[in-house]
Parts: structure tokens; C-alpha cells; sequence
């Protein structure tokens, strides 16, 4: 059985898998390319975005591996992004995002953040219960830091996350927690986002607090109850234009055979 059949028969859940659907409902997302995703198992087309989220991550796990060395960074880096399928939105995106790259790994960003870790693990699978739900990850680095003690560790090359969107995208560290104390008995005491793409400080540290995991569970337990009721797989584009909206236009894995855009 493949791992889209285990996951389709044993309806096992991921962070995107269940955010997909609560970013539909904020009105951030789309339910009909939610249901064509996840139910469908239509994974349709990447983006620009997720193409260079992953070859960040590769880098660093490379660098880890000894599988890369600093000298040849940045050749692997315009290499990958010279490949990549999709182009962003606008030259000077592209040219912001591939300068960017480029900095966190050529003014000792990346050696002065990584120096502090002692890594104990990196991008492991995990499968764990939240409750009735079964739900699987893959945290980006689990790790002893110089100073902020067990940590679990993300890297985002979004735009920095605060208020209401930085609590609401750390429930996914959170969530990583559950199996992270499993395996080693005891919570991170800090959960770390780090943010090649921001100017100056690219490391943000904030302290593990139970009642946030608490409230993580509930929001997977009740969103994850949401989904298997619901019916409604309305089109994002039949309420907006899906050749203005961005979702729609860059964002969106269905977006170039969506019989509604």
C-alpha cells in the first residue's frame, strides 16, 4: 500500500492537511482545491513559493549531511532556482527572494544560527494521536540550543510571522511536540522559527507553554470534526476572480485545470 493509500485508508492528518481546510474557511484558501487535494488526492501543480521552500530545506539538510560544502552553496542555489518550473509573480519578487538566499548563507547568517545547535534530529518522520486523529509531520530540527535549551525548530521562508498568524502557524510546532516528548521525555522548552529571508535577526525563540498545546489539540480535534461533516466544497473562484485573485492565480495546486477559474 502506497503512503497516499495508507494515508486515504487510515485518514491520517497533516498540519497542511487540516490548515488547508481551516485557511478555507478564514477565507484564505479554497475548499474545492482543499477537496481535490486531500479527498481526490489530486495533488496538482507546485507554485514558485514551495519550490523555493524546498530547495532551502535541501540546503540545510545537505549542509548537515556533509552531502554539500559552503564553497559550492551558491552555485547549488542558482543552479536550483535557474530549474525552477514556476517563476515568481513579478522580476523584482524573483530577484528580491534569490537575493535573500543568497545573503543567508554569505554573511555568516547561516554559520552564526547553526553553530548554536546541537542537532539530534532532522525532517524525521513522525505519526502520533491528537485524541481520535491520527496525524503525521516531519519537524524540520529537534536540537539541543547553546541558549534556549531542547528546542524544535522550523525554518519559513514566508515573511516573518506576528500576532494573531505567528500563534496561529505555531500550533504546528506545537503538534510536533506531542511525539518530540514521546521520544524524549520531556516538552522543547522554546519553539524556534528561523527566517533566512528577514533583514538583520532571522532567529525568533518562544517559550513552549502547555495551555498553547492544549489549545492546539482542540483546534486539530475540532477542525478535523468539521471536515469529516462537511459537504460544501464551494469554489474560491466563483466568488472572485481567479485570474486577479493571488490565491487563486499563484497559489493554488489546482489552478491550471480548475473547471471554475
Amino acid at each position: 500500500m502506497s503512503e497516499e493509500q495508507l494515508e486515504q485508508h487510515e485518514k491520517i492528518y497533516s498540519f497542511s492537511r487540516i490548515n488547508g481546510f481551516a485557511l478555507a474557511e478564514m477565507g484564505e484558501g479554497c475548499y474545492w482545491n482543499w477537496y481535490k487535494t486531500y479527498i481526490e488526492h489530486d495533488r496538482g501543480i507546485n507554485n514558485y513559493f514551495g519550490l523555493y521552500g524546498t530547495l532551502f530545506h535541501e540546503t540545510i539538510e545537505k549542509l548537515m549531511k556533509n552531502e554539500l560544502f559552503e564553497w559550492d552553496i551558491k552555485q547549488e542555489i542558482t543552479t536550483g532556482m535557474r530549474n525552477f518550473e514556476f517563476k515568481a509573480p513579478f522580476p523584482a519578487m524573483g530577484k528580491s527572494y534569490e537575493e535573500s538566499i543568497h545573503r543567508f548563507f554569505d554573511d555568516g547568517s547561516y554559520e552564526q544560527i547553526f553553530s548554536q545547535y546541537k542537532v539530534l534530529e532532522s525532517e524525521e518522520e513522525k505519526i502520533f494521536d491528537v485524541g481520535n486523529v491520527k496525524v503525521k509531520g516531519f519537524p524540520d530540527l529537534v536540537a539541543n540550543h547553546d541558549k534556549y535549551g531542547f528546542v524544535i525548530a522550523d525554518y519559513k521562508t514566508a515573511k516573518k510571522y506576528e500576532g494573531d498568524k505567528l500563534d496561529h502557524n505555531l500550533m504546528q510546532l506545537y503538534l510536533y511536540s506531542i511525539p518530540i516528548k514521546e521520544k524524549y521525555g520531556k516538552y522543547p522548552d522554546h519553539l524556534v522559527y528561523i527566517f533566512p529571508r528577514e533583514k538583520g535577526q532571522k532567529e525568533f525563540a518562544y517559550p513552549f507553554e502547555i495551555e498553547k498545546l492544549e489549545r492546539t489539540k482542540e483546534w486539530v480535534i475540532d477542525t478535523v470534526a468539521k471536515i469529516e461533516q462537511h459537504t460544501d466544497w464551494k469554489p474560491r473562484c466563483e466568488m472572485v476572480d481567479g485570474k486577479r485573485d493571488f490565491f487563486a492565480n499563484q497559489l493554488c495546486n489546482s489552478r491550471c485545470n480548475c473547471i471554475y477559474k
